[in-house]
């Protein structure tokens, strides 16, 4: 049972430690101007996956762009699109997703360019997909609380076994 313990505030520790990190990475990120979004469709497959999260550096100027750059723009729709930019003209950015067989066309101009793709991770968009529900809110929220009651559980029986064995 002790050993099971020690595990338990392994896993406990290490999940905390774990979040915070991520948590502290992804506040850095978004102070310099980089900002994730969810990847929802295979538009740019085999590149940038369905689901991935990809993160766009909003202080990538406009006229910095250069032909086989991933840009971030929006679209009429209101969507936000990761797109490959393949023809750069004096009316706009010519992009295409990957796997698209025709282009976007000239969809891409100054006041709806929104920063260029520097990485991204695959999967991690349906993580923060969830997150958003409040099915998801729910879990995450009952996970904090899970961790934080062990971590105080671990530590007052850690209390109670100093002071016994003071007695």
């Amino acid at each position: 049972m002790e050993k099971l313990k020690k595990v338990i505030k392994v896993f406990v520790n290490t999940l905390m430690t774990l979040i915070l990190i991520i948590g502290s990475i992804f506040i850095l990120l978004y102070l310099i101007g980089i900002e994730p979004f969810v990847v929802e469709s295979g538009s740019m497959q085999p590149t940038i996956q369905t689901g991935s999260l990809s993160f766009i550096n909003k202080h990538v100027e406009y006229q910095d762009i250069k032909e086989n750059d991933i840009i971030a723009y929006t679209a009429s729709s209101g969507a936000k699109v990761t797109h490959r930019a393949i023809k750069i003209t004096e009316e706009g950015i010519e992009t295409k997703g990957d796997s698209n067989e025709v282009s976007d066309g000239i969809t891409t101009t100054k006041s709806n360019y929104i920063g260029k793709n520097i990485f991204s991770i695959p999967k991690l968009g349906y993580v923060i997909k969830l997150i958003q529900t409040t099915r998801g809110k729910i879990m995450l929220i009952t996970m904090i609380i899970v961790i934080l009651v062990a971590g105080f559980l671990s530590d007052a029986q850690k209390k109670e076994k100093t002071n016994n064995a003071e007695k």
